[in-house]
């Protein structure tokens, strides 16, 4: 038994080269063999990742999580019955497994948790690089967010989803503000349940421009034909027809969530009564964007709804760099969770990522892929990012202050740990999801160590983080189902979808290229360049 000084969670290493290591996976789906197992060679390694912090059902599962303690193992078997992980441990047995997937040379991590995501933006991918946050206003929230049809947003939904998987992302919650019509609401929905994916779908009060300068604009998306009160009843009606009566995620893998119009432009009654309409509809997760940096208009949200006593931990915070210490510390006391994405709140001018301050204040916080039309849905590139980003303000501070940095902070494991656990504490789902000990939900990445740019793995936490893409991930499971298998997504038809995203992206792009498509930026934001 190897320890790693290094690791700061009192994370083990456990090695046992010459152990004939099995994972051994037995999903509950119908369309799946009652079990899966997979295999090795010998003398060839298998990682499992998970964390020794990991909370579980303290019923089931505390006392095994106290006696394993780890956070890194080598050469193990897992065990999965029925979408839940049975057991972890070495030369399990295996007479009752049907199907054998060979994970020679893998690294096993629990599934990536996306917690901040405008999934109808997928069609429109790339049409915001380079932008600032006012740009995305001017050119998504004020013109393409028009275009929309039901059959877009499904579209759109359907294969961002199936793009999270492929990443191997297997949870989300989806802030949708796409909400144009009753039709575009079912789509959204639907769109989720058909791809598989785990998550909270969050309805968006959020109110799409109206654009009948635009020849090929959905002419639903008007507030004349949908208004605020029109969309309180249609997110009371897709609450009660599409989703659980529990709305419990031990039940069901999608579960219904709030998102508040704006909560930066509304006044605090106007904020506190969305919350409340949310919480009195049974919404498992409320989100919201605030703080983003140096578009802060200084409402300080956090701080007035904890004045109210409006915090708890059904709410989610995205982006957050400009918030106070007083707004962490209440952020960290009430268990709310806070939502940062690294890639997009460096581009667009929020702010440097606030997730190391906020974890250090004690703070749940979890990393999210935020809009596709900017950034692609690869969690590892975003790990990646924030990390060196994080470390490099750092190293410059002490190299100012006259020091020489010799103890890199933070470390690798910090970065995973914001993607898998601590994400899944920041959506209230730690107890399901997040690390792989027994009792949880089988949401399990296979990444193959095979190819040119992972061999040979020293350090398998260091090859997730710097050297692995989306291409080395070879198998993805959400509750027990193989999504993924030898690198390919299974039951897509991928040459059809791809077609049906192409011919719907182009008519946007065309529409798109209307003169004045792109309008004023919203009010608070001209003030803010004024």
């Amino acid at each position: 038994m190897l320890s790693n000084p290094a690791l700061d969670h009192g994370i083990t290493v456990f090695d046992s080269p010459q152990m004939d290591d099995k994972l051994l996976l037995a999903p509950d789906s119908p369309r799946a063999p009652d079990s899966i197992a997979a295999t090795r060679g010998e003398c060839e390694s298998t990682w499992w990742l998970a964390s020794a912090s990991g909370a579980g059902d303290v019923r089931k599962t505390e006392t095994v999580r106290r006696a394993l303690n780890i956070g890194i193992q080598t050469n193990c078997d897992i065990i999965v019955r029925n979408g839940v992980i049975e057991a972890v441990g070495c030369n399990l047995q295996t007479d009752d497994i049907d199907v054998h997937i060979d994970a020679t040379d893998c690294i096993v991590t629990p599934g990536f948790i996306d917690t901040h995501h405008h999934m109808w933006q997928q069609l429109v991918r790339g049409v915001c690089t380079d932008h600032s946050l006012k740009d995305y206003f001017e050119t998504i929230r004020n013109g393409y967010g028009s275009l929309f049809s039901p059959s877009d947003v499904y579209t759109s939904n359907y294969a961002a989803a199936l793009d999270l998987i492929n990443n191997g992302i297997t949870t989300v919650i989806d802030h949708s503000h796409i909400m144009n019509s009753p039709a575009h609401t079912d789509a959204a929905v639907q769109a989720l349940k058909d791809a598989g994916l785990r998550g909270t779908w969050c309805y968006g009060f959020y109110e799409n421009v109206p654009r009948p300068d635009l020849a090929g604009a959905d002419t639903s998306a008007t507030p004349k034909s949908h208004d605020h009160a029109a969309r309180m009843q249609d997110a009371k009606r897709i609450r009660s027809c599409g989703f659980t009566a529990s709305n419990n995620p031990r039940v069901s893998l999608l579960t219904f969530g709030g998102a508040p119009t704006e909560a930066e432009l509304m006044t605090g009654p106007g904020l506190a009564d969305e919350i409340a309409f949310f919480r009195g509809i049974g919404a498992r997760v409320i989100t919201m964007h605030v703080a983003m940096g140096g578009y802060d208009v200084g409402q300080q949200v956090v701080q007035r709804l904890g004045n109210t006593q409006l915090l708890s931990r059904d709410l989610l915070f995205s982006h957050g760099a400009s918030f106070t210490e007083s707004e962490l510390r209440l952020i960290a006391q009430t268990g709310a969770g806070i939502s940062v994405t690294p890639e997009t709140e460096p581009q667009m001018g929020m702010g440097h990522p606030i997730a190391f301050q906020a974890a250090e204040a004690g703070c749940n916080v979890g990393l999210g892929i935020d809009v596709t039309s900017s950034q692609s849905n690869d969690m590892l590139a975003s790990m990646r990012l924030l990390l060196q980003a994080e470390q490099g303000r750092r190293n410059a501070q002490m190299i100012q202050q006259g020091s020489i940095p010799t103890d890199i902070q933070p470390k690798s494991h910090d970065a995973l740990e914001l993607a898998t656990l601590s994400g899944a504490k920041a959506i209230g789902l730690a107890h399901l999801i997040g690390s792989v000990i027994p009792g949880k939900r089988a949401d399990l990445v296979i990444t193959r160590c095979d190819d040119i740019n992972m061999v040979p793995v020293t350090n398998p936490v260091g090859a997730l983080m710097f050297h692995a893409h989306p291409g080395n991930i070879d198998t993805v499971l959400i509750n027990g189902k193989i999504m993924k298998q030898n690198g390919k997504l299974v039951g897509v038809d991928w040459p059809k979808l791809r077609n049906d995203i192409k011919e719907r992206a182009a008519r946007m792009q065309s529409v798109a290229a209307e003169p004045g498509f792109a309008q004023l930026m919203p009010e608070f934001m001209q003030n803010r360049y004024s």
